[in-house]
């Protein structure tokens, strides 16, 4: 970092990847935007991987088989955060344009928390048609953890 050189070209199956955070030894969270594969296999679900830098591995934390139908094709083109929990076992994705964010544990990538950024915009004047449906979701952009977490 001090001498602004590339230390390591790490390439693997993901795409748009960002948000990236060191969990342990070789191993590294990120967000990738656009490299998960719905059910029927179309490139471009949004996903939490874990990649092994040494060993290249990849597991896909979230979406996986535990994860609810209604969550497992969240996509998200760009942007996007990862937050790890201070106890490290729990990790907050937050998909910023579908206006969520999913809290998973780290053991299994089981669901423990969805976010969902609705809000009311009936007296918001900027929002002319989304006033007649009284509902908005915005973007996400990231969700952190409190120093309690």
């Amino acid at each position: 970092r001090r001498n602004h050189r590339l230390k390591r070209l790490v390439r693997g199956g993901f795409v748009m990847q960002h948000s990236v955070l060191h969990f342990e030894g070789s191993r590294f969270l990120m967000l990738d935007n656009q490299g998960g594969r719905t059910a029927d296999g179309v490139l471009g679900v949004s996903r939490l991987l874990m990649v092994d830098v040494a060993s290249g591995e990849e597991t896909t934390i979230f979406p996986n088989h535990r994860t609810p139908d209604h969550l497992r094709n969240l996509h998200t083109p760009a942007k996007g955060g990862v937050a790890l929990s201070p106890d490290r076992s729990r990790v907050i994705v937050a998909f910023s344009h579908e206006g969520k964010a999913v809290e998973v544990r780290l053991a299994d990538g089981a669901v423990l928390v969805v976010f969902d950024s609705l809000h009311d915009v009936s007296h918001l004047d900027e929002f002319p048609e989304e006033r007649a449906t009284r509902a908005l979701r915005m973007d996400v952009h990231e969700i952190r953890y409190g120093s309690g977490g």
